[in-house]
């Protein structure tokens, strides 16, 4: 718009009186001056030069802060724990003003570096007693855990403590993190569990070594059972007899109830390479119990320097979620300077010792119910931070898990600092060349300093089952730099919101008072005279009106060192409050109702008894055992093309169906992968067998075998056998990329070079058959996924015409659709569908840095109308969607008489989160002019400013190894890391390649008379890579539902796999929506790397097989009555103007059943 000076200086004024008047709203949290409170802690380090980052890495590991009412006033007080310094108990006078009593309490610590603490009351005596664990100390007496008693208060109204832990026998030595107090053995009195964490001399803690697994191992966890001896407490270390026996770098250990049977499990978060634990409570046939590390069952990644955890519902599902984080940094400078280059040998290593993969980043494993394939009900997790906005908070230490803003959803905030950035890549690259020359004084000082923000992220209310967050670090007042450590919440002013509690290192401790309002809690406590043993690990459910369920496990051991406030403070809404208790006892109890604001006392003689429904499975699928497990080389990609953002060599394997022996069952040919042969499944009525090769002759396994169709190419009544050769891990030239075709020769396969002597070799994708030339044969078109070694350089798919010569098929490159296809490349899927209706198979693509395209199958030719496909109701001009696009299918999935479309994608559960203005973007070219195509892609990232720039992804080291001149140009990873992607435009007069991406969201495409309308599909189905997707009515709705597979585990390392997949059910409204269903509900689990999903028929129904790279082939049986039906037969009911349409070939690397199945109503 173009102004006049007056109306612009009118304008201009208008919007400073606006500006004026605008107050901002007030923050969440307000910090308090140490003058002001009295709270002034300090906790130092005492670093020196001979004792310092150098020569012990736990140095800045922190203290804790623990929450209790020591002196019984009905007001929360303050214990810190400190490292060089004396621990302090501040008590809470009221009205935000504290005083110190550590010395006069006895509660110092003197000479001992203090470390993890929690509030317990171990003797059941109503007094809250605080456990130090103690650490670092050469002498084993000054690293003697200590139990503070209270005894009371002296005449001075302070409470007096005395340790007894020598008494009881819990003075550990053992270079303890932290402790948490739990009933394992359900025996009515406190058991403890301490995590253990030491280095050994001259050992680096990230070599592989023999994982120590028996109990013997010098760093495994301690498990101490109390017991009463002639009326006295005593505890007796049972930690081998009780499955306590994985050796570990342990730093965080959460008490909380996986599998919801009412025992107390353990969560243990380990630093370095070991791998954190999940120990399930299990009850012998003689009534003792004992752990079980379930982890690697529940987990298929977990964070690598794990540091705090904390286990609560995060998605108002009712069930635990487990928030683990790690050190990654968020903004672009910190993540060049601190993170190595990607190593995917140590991901080989991982598995080669034992361990579970573990990768550099935050981990959010949301709990999807219990495993569909287990009789135990063993809980199944997808692992979701990135999706949820959680990733990377930089060198991360707590994470606390509460509803701060009262709105019925729990947010998080994130302690994180470290006073001298250790793994700076300069300073290593100075410290390895210069260390033996210089006094460690200098070396020191060379280490870089920088104070860091606590991170606050608020959750954004959904009811999708994936947790979302913002960052409200600034907007709540969370924005003072700090090296924080420990933290804890607790309602310090007792007007029902929870306030928050920060140990720093050499700084004042933080107070931080909460200051919604709006909002109000309902306050949640034990009644009087409860012991802890008997509501620690008690299950309270929150129904307020206008809210969602809020859980809440009663349990306040969690995080990191610390010990929060043991209230409950949940959001009360307006309306009344009913509580469902499951008490720890086994009691089930009604209370309420409640109203907001009140403080209420819980036990469970009270309340009105609750019975709870026995959850009833109706699964829409059952499995079917197959035996057959695909293999697949484990190629690196990356040391042929470093800057991958991820593999291209374990595409497959693809599956196609066709009842070769007519018995009415159909049966499977499943593609092989390089050195393994492609395998031959019969069908029958017990699912599918194995059986000897129906090739004449077996070609040879130099190949790759991705997509493959049967289908009648002479003509003659049965189906023959095309497979597309493909994969990434030979040049072009020295590889087999040859496609093969098998003519069916009496139920057996007989190769015909000549059939495709005439295709030019090229690294394939799908195979997709019809008579695209209307002259009644079938034709093919061949999808060209990738120019090996040269990703991703534009390689042409190719349509081919079928030519029978004396009756035998020979498969011609057809030039005119050639040239229309020459622009399009990195193809994953196709289909061939009549888009408009004309009689004549239209072809749909999709790719890779691409948008969806559409070429029109006229009389004259192939038209592309890519440009027109796409309609937006608000935007006449729609921007086309570039994606990493996988998969696609078909169906009328509303019911209107046309065809819709689904298209699989990269996901949303990744640190890569392009839109239209950030896109992630690549360049392909020749930068070092060595005759070598170099890829470089790049990403924004968020500048201090708010402002966003575009950067490498990789950084300086990983860089180097595709263009090694890097290190002349930038010849410091600071120089690098200050370089935006401006600085690395391509050579003049070079071969250049520039791509972009703006959309990762897997959609549902819905026929509108104006083009395609765009919805992406629910959270759920963004949690992972889509491949697979098979469209069938599976509730008996008359809508199409969709099933949906996927994973790839071969991302670079920053990111690792992409694995939040189960295997998915999306149930269609008929309105262009669909809702998840969880594998526990749904009976579909396909948990690995999914593939090729199609449909396989038999006399008594469908059957769903699904593929999984590196992993077992499943098949399932659809739950219900099917009918199958005639190409145009009229569907029953509101299903009737259905749209059919039959493929050969569909969905990602797979053929379905010619026969269309619906449900007969029954």
């Amino acid at each position: 718009m173009k102004y006049t000076l007056p109306y612009f200086a009118t304008a201009l004024v208008a919007a400073f009186f606006l500006t004026a008047c605008v107050e901002e709203p007030p923050r969440v949290f307000t910090r308090l001056d140490p003058a002001q409170t009295g709270v002034d802690f300090v906790n130092r380090t005492g670093e020196s030069d001979s004792f310092n980052i150098l020569t012990n890495e736990y140095i800045y590991n922190g203290g804790g802060v623990g929450i209790g009412d020591f002196d019984q006033d009905g007001r929360q007080d303050i214990f810190f724990s400190g490292n060089a310094v004396d621990n302090q108990l501040y008590l809470n006078r009221g009205d935000w003003q504290f005083e110190e009593v550590g010395q006069v309490a006895g509660i110092g610590g003197t000479g001992r570096w203090n470390g993890g603490v929690t509030i317990v009351d171990v003797n059941a005596d109503g007094l809250d007693d605080i456990y130090v664990c103690a650490s670092i100390r050469e002498n084993p007496a000054e690293r003697a855990n200590q139990l503070y008693l209270n005894r009371g208060p002296g005449e001075d109204g302070v409470p007096r403590f005395e340790d007894v832990a020598p008494a009881y026998g819990i003075a550990d030595t053992n270079h303890n993190t932290q402790a948490a107090w739990l009933d394992y053995d359900l025996d009515g009195d406190l058991d403890l569990f301490l995590l253990v964490n030491k280095m050994v001399n001259n050992k680096r803690p990230n070599d592989f070594s023999r994982k120590i697994v028996d109990g013997t191992g010098s760093r495994t966890d301690k498990l101490y059972r109390q017991d009463q001896v002639n009326g006295e407490i005593r505890f007796t270390e049972v930690g081998k007899e009780t499955g306590i026996l994985y050796q570990g770098f342990a730093l965080g250990a959460t008490i909380c109830d996986l599998n919801r049977d009412g025992a107390p499990d353990i969560y243990v978060s380990n630093d370095y390479l070991s791998n954190d634990l999940a120990y399930l409570n299990t009850e012998r046939e003689d009534g003792s119990r004992y752990f079980v590390d379930i982890a690697p069952t529940l987990m298929k990644h977990t964070s690598y320097s794990a540091m705090g955890n904390d286990v609560a519902d995060l998605n108002n599902d009712g069930l635990p979620d487990i928030l683990a984080v790690d050190m990654l940094p968020a903004d672009n400078y910190r993540r060049k300077m601190m993170l190595p280059a990607n190593n995917y040998t140590y991901l080989l290593n991982l598995e080669r010792y034992g361990y579970q993969p573990q990768f550099v980043r935050n981990t959010l494993q949301v709990s999807q119910g219990s495993r569909p394939d287990t009789l135990t009900d063993l809980p199944l997790y997808s692992e979701v931070a990135m999706q949820a906005g959680l990733p990377a908070t930089d060198w991360s230490w707590t994470p606390v898990v509460a509803d701060f803003n009262l709105d019925g959803h729990k947010d998080v905030i994130i302690t994180n600092g470290f006073p001298r950035d250790i793994t700076d890549k300069d300073f290593g690259d100075y410290n390895s060349a210069n260390s033996r020359y210089f006094a460690v004084d200098k070396m020191l000082a060379k280490i870089p300093s920088v104070k860091l923000a606590n991170v606050a992220y608020r959750a954004v209310p959904n009811e999708d089952g994936i947790p979302r967050y913002d960052d409200v670090s600034e907007l709540w007042g969370i924005d003072v730099t700090s090296f924080s450590n420990g933290a804890a919440y607790a309602d310090l002013d007792n007007d029902g919101d929870l306030d928050y509690v920060v140990n720093n290192i050499d700084d004042p401790a933080h107070l931080y008072r909460n200051n919604q309002e709006g909002n109000q809690a309902l306050v949640i406590r034990p009644a009087e005279g409860m012991k802890a043993a008997e509501y620690w690990g008690t299950e309270v459910r929150v129904m307020a009106d206008g809210l969602p369920t809020q859980t809440y496990y009663w349990h306040p051991h969690r995080g990191y060192l610390s010990s929060h406030s043991p209230q409950i403070h949940a959001a009360a809404g307006q309306g009344d409050i009913l509580l469902e208790v499951d008490w720890v006892g086994g009691a089930k109890r009604l209370y309420g109702p409640f109203m907001a604001g009140e403080t209420i006392s819980l036990s469970p003689e009270e309340g009105e008894e609750r019975e709870d429904f026995a959850r009833s499975r109706l699964p829409f699928v059952s499995p079917l055992e197959t035996g057959i497990v695909h293999k697949e080389r484990d190629y690196i990609d990356f040391n042929v093309q470093p800057m991958l953002l991820r593999k291209l060599s374990e595409q497959g394997p693809g599956v196609a169906v066709t009842d070769w022996n007519k018995d009415g069952y159909d049966d499977i040919y499943l593609s092989g992968s390089f050195d393994h042969r492609g395998r031959w499944l019969e069908g029958g009525p017990e699912g599918f067998r194995e059986v000897e090769s129906r090739f004449t002759e077996d070609p040879p396994v130099n190949s790759e075998e991705l997509g493959c169709l049967f289908f009648d190419a002479d003509g003659d009544g049965d189906d023959d056998l095309y497979i597309a050769a493909g994969s990434y891990e030979f040049p072009l030239a020295q590889g087999d990329y040859a496609d093969r075709f098998f003519l069916n020769e009496g139920g057996r396969y007989a190769q015909v070079p000549a059939a495709t002597e005439g295709i030019p070799p090229f690294s394939a994708s799908c195979v997709r058959a019809a008579d695209y030339d209307q002259d009644g044969d079938l034709d093919l078109f061949v999808g060209a996924r990738v120019e090996p070694y040269a990703y991703p350089k534009p390689v042409q798919s190719r349509l081919l015409k079928n030519e029978l010569v004396d009756g035998v098929p020979r498969f011609v490159p057809d030039e005119l659709g050639g040239q229309v296809l020459a622009e399009v490349t990195n193809v994953c899927d196709a289909l061939f569908t009549d888009y408009n209706d004309d009689g004549r198979p239209d072809l749909l693509l999709v790719g890779e840095w691409a948008a969806p395209k559409l070429f029109i199958n006229q009389a004259a030719g192939w038209e592309d109308h890519s440009d027109r496909l796409f309609y937006d109701p608000v935007d006449s001009d729609p921007s086309l969607p570039h994606g990493w696009w996988n998969s696609l299918v078909a169906g009328d999935f509303d019911n209107d008489g046309d065809t819709d479309y689904v298209v699989g994608n990269y996901g949303e559960n990744t640190i890569l989160r392009p839109r239209e203005d950030r896109p992630v973007t690549a360049t392909l070219a020749d930068f070092d002019n060595n005759g070598t195509l170099d890829f470089v892609p790049f990403t924004y990232f968020r500048e201090p400013d708010g402002s966003y720039e575009a950067y490498p992804f990789f950084n300086r080291n990983d860089f180097a190894k595709q263009l090694t001149k890097i290190k002349a140009q930038h010849n410091t990873h600071k120089s690098f890391a200050a370089a935006p992607a401006s600085n690395y435009l391509p050579p003049e007069g070079r071969e250049a390649y520039q791509f972009r991406v703006d959309e990762l969201r897997s959609v549902y495409l819905e026929r509108t008379e104006d083009g395609l309308m765009m919805h992406p599909l629910p959270p759920a189905a963004q949690a992972f890579p889509v491949f697979g997707m098979l469209p069938l009515d599976l509730n008996d709705d008359a809508f199409l539902d969709l099933l949906v597979i996927g994973n790839d585990h071969g991302g670079e390392t920053s990111q690792g796999h992409l694995n939040g997949g189960n295997g998915l059910l999306l149930l269609g409204q008929g309105n262009g929506y669909f809702e998840p269903v969880v594998p526990e509900n749904s009976g579909f689990f396909v948990p690995g790397e999914g593939r090729s999903l199609v449909l396989a028929s038999s006399p008594e129904g469908p059957r769903i097989v699904a593929a999984q790279n590196s992993g077992p082939l499943r098949v399932f049986l659809p739950t219900g009555s099917y009918v199958s039906l005639d190409s145009g037969s009229q569907l029953p009911g509101e299903a009737a103007q259905r749209k059919l349409e039959r493929y050969l070939g569909s969905g990602y690397l797979g053929q379905s059943s010619q026969t269309i199945w619906a449900r007969s109503g029954k």
